[in-house]
């Protein structure tokens, strides 16, 4: 089974769309600061898009690898094959997925991605154009393990069969949304959620098959810590309200914060869970990494998954 740190730095506000040459000096020493500081944390993973910044956030974190050297010690996810909203809605196809790739490496600098995940799904396009260009990728080294983002359990199924048809390793995680809270409504279009009680058959697959997720907006984009506008409007429903004052009361009893209480929550599941976390300061992520040390009880799971 894949070995991925519990905790991931989620990347996608690092950089900027602008090309390096407008951004600032200042910036880019922030943004490099930051990255050492989340490793001197004790941050190990990042996940990363050729989507993210229309790659730029590639380019920031490849100034900063070629800086610090460091890529050795670092578990470094990718993702291609996301689409141009309106201008290419479907970019699930061999050639678009081998020019992402070859692109991210290209930025990052490096030789390969320890984990290469299908950015998104789109239903009824042929897969067996995008199953060879991973099997090659895995072949030659460029990619150490594989995967998909935001695809359903159907569809990873589908894609598992035709994998195995072709000799190719078996698929390593999945990164849907996942948390203690779930959404009133999708953020973007083409996100897949495994949260709350309607995707209870959902979680029975990834119980059964034991694939590891990687759960993004783990922590609902801020909503179980406060109340951000843009995090009501995803998550503002009262049962989510009333998980949230559920989170905070537990929080309160074990000595720990809301936070580390809804990351214990997806390390208790019964499949193994990896929670990216958007990056933030040195000292929310040291708090992060702990989540890994507490245990709930299974009444306290309970308490916390309840319905009004």
């Amino acid at each position: 089974m894949l070995s991925v740190p519990r905790i991931v730095v989620g990347t996608s506000r690092i950089g900027s769309v602008l090309p390096d040459a407008l951004v600032s000096s200042a910036a880019r020493r922030r943004t490099l600061a930051q990255l050492d500081a989340l490793v001197e944390a004790g941050c190990t993973a990042f996940d990363l898009a050729a989507s993210y910044q229309v790659g730029g956030t590639e380019r920031m974190f490849g100034h900063w690898l070629r800086a610090s050297g460091g890529r050795d010690r670092l578990f470094l996810i990718g993702k291609g094959a996301h689409p141009y909203p309106v201008v290419v809605p479907n970019r699930l196809t061999g050639p678009a997925l081998q020019a992402d790739l070859d692109a991210s490496l290209e930025r990052l600098g490096i030789d390969a991605f320890d984990l290469y995940l299908l950015h998104r799904d789109f239903p009824g396009t042929p897969l067996e154009p995008v199953v060879e260009v991973l099997a090659r990728a895995k072949a030659a080294g460029r990619i150490r393990a594989w995967g998909v983002s935001n695809w359903t359990h159907p569809r990873i199924q589908v894609l598992a069969t035709l994998a195995a048809s072709a000799g190719l390793a078996p698929m390593a995680a999945s990164s849907p949304h996942f948390s203690v809270v779930d959404w009133v409504r999708a953020p973007w279009s083409g996100s897949v959620s495994i949260a709350g009680p309607g995707q209870r058959e959902a979680r029975a697959f990834y119980r059964e098959a034991q694939l590891r997720v990687l759960a993004w907006a783990p922590l609902g984009s801020g909503f179980v810590s406060a109340d951000p506008p843009a995090a009501q409007r995803i998550y503002g429903s009262p049962s989510n309200f009333e998980r949230r004052r559920r989170i905070h009361a537990l929080a309160g009893k074990l000595g720990a914060t809301p936070a580390q209480v809804a990351l214990a929550y997806l390390f208790h599941q019964p499949f193994p869970v990896s929670a990216v976390v958007a990056a933030s300061t040195a000292d929310k992520m040291r708090h992060n990494l702990k989540a890994e040390s507490i245990r709930l009880s299974q009444d306290e799971i309970r308490s916390l998954e309840e319905e009004l």
